[in-house]
């Protein structure tokens, strides 16, 4: 083809340097950016603290910290993540659960301790905290191992109960003057009132000091509560038993069974539990107008609640020879 049948289109021209320093500008910054983000630094960051179980038998050396100085050595983009997370939820931190050093005078603060993760939302090699440890003295008295008692009062939603709450732990150590704690026996704590329950609680609660001078071990228990289902059973039970009978000749009752509508949580009652139930009458109660006996149950298993008693009447023949 001759260059003079070559043509060149009016409108495809080359880049000009500025677009092409711009378009390289914006692959630098985004290499740059790739590589700031896959390398990794280290940055320290504020955390608020909260505490719990403090030791009520010890005195800190000075007032405990607020804030936590945190140092997380991470990739850069987890420590961009983190940063996103600002303003950083309160720290939990437990004395039950930190460990103790000195003779049980001081606490160490640890990341392996410390639940970091739930506060920052990443995992990340903490290098410092501070302050790492927590210094405290023994406070002057006597010591003596009393039991926990929580006051509860508990409402049901209907069709379903409640067991019988474990609190734990069950004990504590009260420390004071002798005088002061001599007479203690028992240490109580926030009541807990629980309406409308149809399912399990763990909770926690806080210990009520027994009075100036008196230092509790703990500051809280935790109470587990579970809660069944009412299921409804019937059984048939012999009326086998009157109650001040002081006549002779030959009794007998009709109907002889009643039929017992009960109610027992979950799969707590079992088949061999009917035998517990025992049905009787007593001949001193007669009911004047129908001339028959009102049936009670002096004897039922101690799992269940009684709803009817069917029929709650029966009559009684004496033949005498």
């Amino acid at each position: 083809m001759s260059g003079a049948d070559t043509k060149y289109a009016p409108t495809k021209k080359k880049p000009g340097k500025a677009k092409a320093f711009f378009i390289c500008l914006v692959i630098a910054s985004f290499l740059w950016l790739v590589h700031a983000l896959n390398a990794v630094y280290t940055r320290n960051f504020k955390v608020p603290v909260s505490y719990r179980n403090i030791p009520q038998n010890k005195q800190p050396l000075s007032p405990l910290p607020e804030i936590l100085s945190v140092d997380v050595k991470a990739s850069g983009l987890k420590l961009a993540l983190i940063q996103l997370k600002k303003p950083f939820a309160s720290l939990d931190l437990d004395f039950n659960q930190i460990k103790a050093a000195g003779r049980g005078q001081n606490y160490v603060l640890s990341a392996q301790q410390l639940n970091f993760k739930s506060i920052f939302g990443f995992e990340g090699q903490v290098k410092h905290i501070s302050p790492d440890t927590l210094y405290f003295s023994e406070k002057t008295g006597f010591q003596k191992t009393v039991t926990i008692k929580v006051p509860i009062y508990v409402k049901c939603r209907q069709g379903y109960t409640a067991r019988q709450p474990l609190v734990s732990p069950a004990f504590t150590t009260i420390f004071g003057d002798t005088a002061l704690i001599r007479n203690i026996d028992t240490i109580y704590t926030q009541a807990l009132h629980l309406n409308d329950l149809y399912q399990n609680v763990n909770t926690r609660v806080a210990l009520v000091k027994p009075g100036n001078g008196v230092y509790p071990g703990l500051s809280e228990a935790s109470v587990s509560i579970e809660v069944d289902r009412l299921m409804e059973h019937s059984t048939r039970v012999h009326v086998s038993d009157i109650l001040n009978h002081k006549g002779g000749g030959n009794v007998s009752i009709f109907p002889s069974h009643v039929t017992v509508r009960f109610t027992s949580a979950g799969n707590n009652f079992r088949n061999e539990d009917t035998a517990l139930f025992k049905a009787s009458i007593n001949s001193a109660k007669i009911n004047r107008a129908t001339k028959k006996y009102p049936v009670f149950l002096n004897m039922v298993p101690g799992h269940v609640n009684v709803l009817e008693i069917e029929p709650r009447e029966v009559e009684v023949l004496i033949l005498k020879h």
